[in-house]
């Protein structure tokens, strides 16, 4: 499975409740995609607690490259690019991921990104994160948590919604 994460940061007086407003409106839409287990529609604002940024970022969990291509490809995401820009996406490898029912409930998900250093021994990796992934061709490990606050030292999200393919 691919994890996929893109980021807008938003400047720092942007109304929020934009970004509120185009979840609760969209989110939905989602729901039934072939091929994605879930999207967390993530956003953060700048005033709170362990929060720098006011930004809107997602993350996908796909079944397979043919449906993530597949969102890619479609009028929504397209509609996205046109409103907020053309994203850098960011993609993991999953290793581990959480019990959706956890990160529906959740009011929050935070984030720890790390290097993967040089010649390390792959096989014994620790898994602590109730998301965990890596991305081979940066060597970067991310572990994620849902959770009821945010974590200092993390990158830190509210959660507005959970779509899912069933």
């Amino acid at each position: 499975m691919i994890v996929m994460q893109y980021r807008f940061t938003l400047p720092a007086d942007y109304d929020m409740a934009v970004i509120e407003t185009r979840i609760r409106e969209n989110g939905a839409k989602l729901d039934g995609f072939p091929g994605l287990l879930v999207k967390a529609y993530l956003f953060s604002r700048r005033e709170d607690a362990h929060c720098a940024e006011n930004r809107y970022a997602p993350l996908y969990v796909w079944r397979n490259p043919e449906a993530m291509a597949r969102f890619l490809q479609s009028s929504g995401f397209k509609k996205l690019t046109e409103d907020f820009g053309w994203p850098q996406i960011d993609t993991w490898l999953a290793l581990r991921l959480p019990n959706i029912n956890e990160v529906r409930n959740a009011a929050w998900l935070s984030m720890r990104k790390q290097p993967i250093a040089a010649h390390s021994d792959l096989a014994p990796l620790v898994l602590e994160g109730q998301l965990c992934a890596w991305d081979v061709s940066r060597w970067q490990w991310l572990q994620a948590d849902p959770g009821a606050a945010p974590q200092a030292g993390c990158e830190n999200y509210r959660v507005g919604y959970v779509a899912s393919e069933v």
